[in-house]
């Protein structure tokens, strides 16, 4: 018996010692391999956004620190980027004049919340949709209540600010196709480092009730420290993997950072929005995020009826959906024009005033990053054709 243990011990060292051997090798190989491409790849652990925290903290640039909402436009900031003037007035507007708190008589006030898409990134104010209906519509005026990277939550949460204080008859809730994917977010960078540092509160379905989760941060200098943004962020955001941005003693193996990434990448890039079949596996009815979204929607426009106004939900399409749309006909995101629909909630997809302008201009004039001053102009010329009907109730007629 004794001699059966010892060599059964015996083989199971050997076992081990050549397990050892294997991973002693490939880490060697795989630090071989940095040598000769100049480095190492992007892997996990990132690094972490401390200059992104840094902006958002310090005030000075377009977007500022809130702890309620996450970030807010500065107010009366004025800045010149690479596309154009960006001006903000004392209450944090896209405009480049002060509103009174009411419209003044004989004026039918809309306000348009929603993300970069209503903010209307990379054009001048002049260019803006919501300018250029502001002009269209007689006796109209258009408070550009857009928020850069904004989800729907945080602008439905804008409005519940002091949304009804300005007294629009009609709300404009804009939704990019994309911001399905942010509705189930709680600090940025864990969904994209790009361009934003900050934390967000995010509503979770507890059965049929929504239930808000308000961000933890109540100061910038809480996103300064990766342990704490992990340890109070991390949970119940759905693109969290643990050790993002914090090393835990195996990541100092090659081996280990190379392998977690690799799987942190595959499921990554199968739910993020250039995935060719993304919107197909996003807007599926059950699953968290369409159920989010089209709860948010649902409620943010119930509350905007309940204070005498009338809600008109903008679907903006990206480049790909308009390229499928004018190509095969097909909307993988009609499960929530469905759900909009059952609830009464009027809405204008804007999918097919693109594929219509699609037909005579390039793709590229249409959108880049963002709509350009055409694709504004588009989103702007049929508001101003359809809105009047979806909001004589409140609004009056023209």
């Amino acid at each position: 018996m004794r001699a059966g243990q010892s060599g059964l011990s015996s083989r199971l060292a050997a076992a081990a010692c050549g397990v050892l051997v294997v991973l002693v090798l490939g880490e060697l190989g795989v630090r071989l391999i940095y040598v000769l491409i100049g480095g190492p790849p992007l892997r996990l652990p990132l690094p972490y956004p401390q200059g992104q925290v840094d902006r958002l903290a310090s005030g000075d640039g377009r977007l500022a620190f809130d702890p309620d909402l996450g970030w807010v436009p500065t107010p009366s900031f004025v800045g010149v980027g690479s596309e154009g003037l960006y001006r903000h007035n004392e209450a944090g507007l896209r405009a480049d004049h002060e509103y009174t708190r009411s419209p003044r008589d004989g004026i039918r006030r809309i306000a348009a919340y929603g993300d970069s898409y209503t903010y209307c990134e990379e054009v001048d104010v002049d260019d803006c949709w919501t300018a250029q209906l502001e002009e269209l519509l007689p006796e109209g005026e258009v408070l550009n209540f857009g928020v850069s990277a904004y989800g729907p939550d945080q602008a439905w949460l804008r409005y519940q600010r002091d949304g009804a204080t300005w007294r629009p008859c009609t709300v404009l809730i804009g939704v990019l196709t994309e911001n399905i994917n942010r509705v189930v977010n709680r600090f940025r960078p864990f969904y994209t480092t790009l361009g934003l540092a900050g934390a967000k509160p995010r509503y979770v379905l507890e059965g049929e009730r929504l239930v808000l989760l308000p961000s933890p941060a109540r100061k910038p200098d809480d996103l300064k420290d990766p342990v704490w943004v992990e340890a109070n962020l991390g949970p119940r955001d759905a693109w969290y993997v643990p050790g993002m941005f914090v090393a835990g003693p195996l990541d100092r193996l090659e081996l280990v950072r190379l392998t977690r990434s690799a799987i942190w990448r595959g499921s990554r890039d199968e739910r993020m929005a250039w995935s060719q079949d993304w919107a197909e596996r996003a807007y599926r009815p059950g699953t968290e995020p369409f159920e989010v979204l089209a709860a948010v929607l649902v409620h943010f426009a119930e509350e905007v009826r309940a204070d005498g106004a009338t809600p008109v939900v903008l679907v903006f399409p990206r480049q790909a959906d308009i390229s499928l749309a004018r190509d095969s006909g097909r909307k993988p995101y009609t499960a929530l024009l469905d759900t909009l629909a059952g609830h009464g909630i009027p809405t204008i997809d804007l999918t097919d005033a693109f594929v219509e302008e699609n037909r005579h201009s390039r793709p590229n004039d249409l959108v880049g990053n963002h709509y350009r001053p055409l694709g504004n102009a588009v989103v702007a010329g049929t508001l101003a054709e359809r809105l009047p009907r979806l909001t004589a109730e409140t609004c009056g007629r023209s």
